[in-house]
């Protein structure tokens, strides 16, 4: 008798503790705050900011604009599974069903394809990240509105929709071929120390630091 009873005690916890990793890709149930995926793929991409800015000084402005489409194919993989969202880049894709986990490893494949795009230097960084959550990112082959594979399709829609968007990410507007060149000849209206016109851009002082 005690020994069905402890067999039942044991079977019990196994079935709570699968259930727990059935509900969130981290094991927590209902996990908030900190322990938020989508705080962890912040966390990630903070760090990765500030990597890329130690070996390469990129201006402020490609920094930004790195963690705005990072961070908007993190909510248009989200988007797919909210009724009432629109995704910004990713057309066609409704699901509605979608568990927390679902929405957890769309996430996930949305920030690890787009972190690699803009911050390929630290590729082996992000693929542990993703191991750590359990996640394979080496997959090869995604089914259909699988959540692997709305994460990626939400990266390259971003990625594909911004490649010429006139930012020269890849130097192809310069014959330099240098990323970012101006092309332009543009000219600011205000000076860095000097605001005429509050309605236009103002450059600000950067520092690169030298090599050696």
């Amino acid at each position: 008798m005690k020994k069905r009873l402890f067999c039942l005690l044991f079977l019990s916890v196994i079935f709570i503790q699968c259930d727990q990793k059935s509900t969130s890709i981290t094991g927590i149930e209902n996990p908030k705050g900190t322990q938020n995926v989508a705080y962890f793929w912040g966390k990630v991409a903070l760090e990765a900011t500030a990597l890329d800015t130690e070996h390469f000084s990129p201006r402020p402005t490609i920094t930004s604009r790195y963690l705005g489409l990072i961070f908007t194919s993190i909510f248009d993989a989200w988007a797919v599974y909210d009724a009432a969202a629109t995704p910004v880049y990713l057309e066609n894709k409704y699901l509605d069903k979608g568990s927390l986990r679902d929405k957890e490893i769309a996430i996930s494949y949305a920030a690890y394809y787009s972190l690699k795009e803009y911050y390929y230097r630290d590729s082996i960084y992000f693929k542990n990240k993703m191991q750590s959550l359990g996640l394979d990112p080496d997959i090869k082959s995604f089914k259909k509105n699988s959540p692997e594979s709305i994460g990626y399709e939400a990266a390259k829609s971003v990625i594909s929709a911004r490649k010429e968007d006139g930012s020269n990410q890849y130097g192809t507007h310069d014959k330099s071929s240098v990323p970012y060149a101006d092309y332009t000849d543009y000219s600011p209206v205000n000076s860095q120390d000097v605001n005429t016109d509050i309605n236009r851009w103002q450059p600000k002082y950067f520092t690169k630091k030298k090599n050696g």
